[in-house]
């Protein structure tokens, strides 16, 4: 009787321990899904922003064609649309170009995406804040970085919206959650830190929205 409850009782705590390393190798596995579906959205996304600069730069420069006289062959999308309907198309280019003014909180919403893949990306915190500060141009890289290097979450609580926008000004709100790790006494302490950030932007040259300055105000 005595060896039977002492081999029950093996039996248990191995059945125990491989439940355990089951549990265990499902989280981890969970973890490195949602790791690699997060990855995966962010190529998709960036390739899909890649895809449309490529497509408004063709259909620039087949405007900057037109308008400057050249054959016009080369300019137009094949449909053979010639004379009267030309100016038609040309208005069409212009409209898919000016779609790059439509929506500055795109560009903070992308400056957002690189900050926290700087934050959360091991060994990538440089290439990453560089990104980030082609968005905000006007702000030093130095004091970029320095505001996010020892960060650690940033959370978006409120996604951007547009509170303005006229020509090529605009204005865009948003709330943050931002966890930093500061020294004090000598030890390690977290300081969070909820913040309602308007931003201000201008498109540039090429027709780009970036982020010119920026006000923070700190919720109690």
């Amino acid at each position: 009787m005595r060896n039977y409850i002492i081999s029950l009782a093996a039996l248990v705590l191995l059945s125990a321990l491989i439940g355990c390393g089951k549990k265990e190798d499902e989280e981890s596995k969970n973890n490195f899904q949602v790791l690699a579906d997060k990855e995966k959205e962010l190529n998709d996304r960036e390739a899909r922003i890649r895809l449309k600069e490529i497509e408004l730069d063709e259909r620039e420069r087949r405007l900057n064609l037109l308008e400057n006289g050249m054959d016009t062959s080369l300019a137009l999308d094949t449909t053979g649309v010639t004379g009267n309907n030309e100016k038609k198309d040309i208005k069409e280019i212009q409209k898919e170009i000016s779609k790059k003014f439509e929506n500055p909180a795109t560009t903070v919403k992308d400056y957002y995406e690189y900050i926290q893949r700087a934050i959360y990306e091991t060994g990538n915190f440089d290439s990453n804040m560089k990104k980030a500060h082609n968005y905000f141009p006007t702000r030093s890289a130095e004091k970029m970085k320095a505001s996010y290097r020892n960060t650690k979450s940033f959370t978006v609580l409120v996604e951007p919206k547009v509170v303005s926008q006229k020509n090529d000004q605009a204005v865009v709100s948003s709330k943050v959650k931002q966890v930093e790790i500061v020294k004090k006494d000598g030890k390690d302490q977290q300081v969070t830190r909820t913040m309602n950030v308007t931003y201000n932007l201008k498109a540039n040259s090429d027709g780009k929205w970036e982020i010119v300055s920026n006000s923070v105000n700190f919720e109690k």
